[in-house]
């Protein structure tokens, strides 16, 4: 029979032990890099968007309607863009506002085009390359607006930034 005052000298140690065991195994784990997001809400382009908290924003609005955009880069400059665009749709229909970023961007060849249906409603993705830059897209619009939001990267910075557009467009919620 283990005595009363073992038993409680014996349990403190042995969580102690366990505790630097179960921390030793998580700091073993390798993740990739993490970007810290915030929350960003924008009443004039009805939208409300998770970004890369570090990243340099720059808001850009249509004088006289209520489209714009908004852009993230960076901090090291290095050829990374994180671009949502916001129109009305008497403006322009989704079919046009694709047609024009594909104009912007000269050599684009697309890998991928699917319908997904996210938390925000069903939207199509583009996923393409040029010479130097990958590019992944994601086209929403309801009845009053057209969205599109895409992230440009260097080729070997694909992988740097592979969770960042995942992160914000499953966060981007539509605000009315």
């Amino acid at each position: 029979m283990i005595r009363p005052y073992l038993t409680f000298r014996l349990l403190p140690a042995l969580l102690v032990a366990c505790s630097l065991l179960l921390q030793g195994c998580a700091a073993m784990q390798e993740t990739g890099p993490k970007i810290k997001t915030g929350m960003y809400i924008d009443a004039v382009l009805e939208c409300a968007i998770e970004y890369p908290l570090l990243w340099t924003k720059d808001r850009r609005l249509t004088y006289g309607t209520k489209s714009g955009e908004l852009r993230w880069t960076p901090p090291q400059a290095d050829g990374t863009l994180l671009r949502l665009i916001s129109q009305e749709r008497k403006t322009i229909e989704p079919e046009q506002q694709t047609a024009r970023l594909y104009q912007e961007l000269a050599g684009l060849k697309i890998s991928l085009e699917e319908e997904v249906a996210l938390p925000a409603g069903k939207a199509t993705h583009i996923v393409g390359d040029s010479a130097e830059k990958h590019f992944e897209s994601y086209q929403f619009s309801n009845v009053n607006r057209s969205y599109l939001i895409y992230l440009t990267t260097l080729k070997e910075n694909t992988k740097l930034y592979s969770g960042v557009m995942d992160k914000v467009i499953h966060t981007f919620q539509v605000v009315q």
